[in-house]
C-alpha cells in the first residue's frame, strides 16, 4: 500500500517511468518523478507527477527535499541505481525501500553500506523475467483493466511497418522517442 507515501520516480518520462508515476499515482502516492528537460517534465506531469527534478542538475537529490519543504522519500522507483545512488541518499528517508530495475552507467556500483545500513534501507533488484508466473499473470491482468477502464495511459510514439523493423528497433535502442514504437504485422 502506497496510499499518502511520497513516491520518488527517476527516468520518470521514460517507458518505465511513465508507468510507474502513473500506477503510484493511481493508488494515491504522491509522486515525484526526475526528468532532463522541460518536454520529458511536462509528461511527468501529464502522468501525474506532482513535483518534477532535472536530474541533470548538480545536487538535484537535495531539491526534491527543497521541493517538498524537507520531506523525505518513502519510497524510489530508480532506473539507473549507481549514478543515481548518491543523490537518493539525501532524499529518502530512513526504513525506504528503493526498487532498481537497471544501472548501466555505473554497472557494478559501490555501495556506501554502513550509511545505507544505518538508514535501514531495503534494496529490491526487480527484473519481470524472474518474477514469479503469478505476479506477472496478476501485473497483467490489472495492466488489462487499468488501461480499459481509462486509469493508465499507454504512449505509442511511433508505428511503424514490418518492413522497417529496424528503424524501430534503432528508435527504441537510441532513446530517442518517448512511448513504445508499435510494429504492424
Amino acid at each position: 500500500p502506497v496510499a499518502d507515501q511520497l513516491i520518488l520516480v527517476t527516468g520518470g518520462a521514460g517507458r518505465v517511468g511513465h508507468y510507474a508515476i502513473q500506477w503510484a499515482h493511481r493508488a494515491g502516492a504522491r509522486v515525484i518523478a526526475t526528468a532532463s528537460n522541460d518536454n520529458d517534465a511536462a509528461a511527468c506531469r501529464a502522468a501525474g507527477a506532482e513535483v518534477v527534478v532535472n536530474h541533470r542538475e548538480p545536487d538535484w537529490g537535495k531539491a526534491v527535499l527543497d521541493l517538498t519543504g524537507g520531506h523525505k522519500v518513502d519510497r524510489v522507483i530508480d532506473v539507473e541505481f549507481g549514478a543515481n545512488l548518491p543523490e537518493l541518499l539525501h532524499c529518502v528517508r530512513i526504513g525506504a525501500t528503493i526498487a532498481t530495475y537497471s544501472s548501466t552507467v555505473v554497472p557494478e556500483p559501490a555501495l556506501p553500506f554502513r550509511t545505507m545500513m544505518f538508514m535501514d534501507l531495503t534494496v529490491r533488484m526487480v527484473i519481470v523475467y524472474a518474477m514469479p508466473e503469478e505476479a506477472k499473470a496478476q501485473a497483467v491482468a490489472e495492466t488489462q483493466t487499468a488501461l480499459t477502464e481509462g486509469s493508465l495511459q499507454h504512449r505509442i510514439a511511433e508505428t511503424l511497418p514490418f518492413d522497417q523493423m529496424a528503424t524501430a528497433h534503432e528508435m527504441i535502442e537510441e532513446g530517442s522517442v518517448r512511448g513504445c514504437v508499435v510494429v504492424s504485422i
